[in-house]
């Protein structure tokens, strides 16, 4: 992953010692934090190979070059493409399967828009550019460490001179929807009833098993407005691409997301059906990943 990385221009290394350099972020993480969160005993397992998964810095330091790996590797028929293309292209895919299915269900232009597991923002960043004139856009973690690299990040990219990826494909913050990141637990979030137009799940539901997928649904329920949103992305249990990799390329997936298979043989659209969504439809975004959808209907 580092070495396809490297190899369409991404600074892995140097990206990970900018930020150990970068004090601000432990004052950051003090001031996101909230002391009453109660973390989910699925979410204390080792993940992506790092022993504490995302409760500390490293896993946070590399989410941002793990990314663009992940977008090289979608599109790795196209050797010609940068990184910053792959990942443009792979989110472009998906905010435009979800304003497509707006469109189609007439639902209206998203105010209020929430980022369940943002991580480090990088889908909350989008999702601010894809709906630029949304009053607010809300990023969740459980982990004040990718929080803390999250809110850098949104404060250098209304800097004049910032460098890297970020910087390129958000060049204007001004033109991004006002981003605020907060720490908690979205299977409990603090959002108060009715009051979210779009709900997303970005890459979340495949680190997490069963019942906190349903717990997912039944809070999503309660959050979006009649009329708004619920979606999640992530890897197409029906990819031909994912069904056909290799069975040690396979394992290896497995290795480090303990809660993989629960996923793939979890039924999403039937969990977020339960919870009272309408049309519920899953959309190819691209060989590898999905976007699965439904809307809350209006109150009779």
């Amino acid at each position: 992953m580092k070495n396809s990385a490297e190899s369409r221009g991404v600074r892995w290394d140097s990206h990970v010692q900018e930020l150990e350099a970068t004090p601000e972020l432990l004052k950051i993480q003090a001031a996101l934090e909230n002391p009453s969160v109660k973390y989910p005993d699925y979410y204390l397992k080792p993940f992506h190979a790092y022993t504490t998964g995302n409760l500390e810095w490293l896993a946070a330091y590399e989410v941002e070059p793990a990314t663009y790996a992940m977008g090289i590797r979608t599109f790795k028929a196209h050797p010609d493409w940068s990184a910053e293309k792959c990942f443009v292209v792979m989110r472009e895919s998906i905010t435009d399967a979800m304003k497509a299915y707006m469109k189609q269900h007439n639902l209206a232009e998203p105010k209020t828009l929430v980022d369940m597991g943002c991580s480090v923002g990088m889908s909350t960043q989008w999702m601010a550019q894809a709906w630029p004139s949304a009053a607010a856009v809300t990023g969740l973690d459980l982990s004040t460490y990718m929080l803390a690299v999250a809110e850098w990040n949104r404060r250098q990219l209304s800097k004049p001179n910032r460098q890297g990826i970020q910087a390129r494909i958000f060049p204007d913050g001004s033109r991004l929807a006002p981003i605020t990141y907060v720490h908690g637990v979205a299977e409990n979030s603090p959002f108060a009833d009715a009051s979210v137009d779009l709900c997303a799940f970005n890459f979340v539901t495949h680190e997490c098993p069963q019942h906190a997928m349903e717990d997912f649904c039944r809070e999503a329920a309660r959050i979006v407005k009649p009329g708004g949103l619920l979606t999640f992305v992530d890897n197409n249990p029906k990819s031909k691409t994912i069904q056909n990799l290799p069975p040690a390329i396979f394992t290896l997936m497995k290795s480090t997301e303990p809660w993989s298979d629960e996923y793939y043989a979890f039924d999403l659209e039937a969990a977020m059906r339960k919870e009272g969504f309408q049309e519920v439809v899953t959309v190819e975004a691209d060989h590898r990943h999905r976007v699965v959808m439904g809307y809350k209907p209006a109150a009779n």
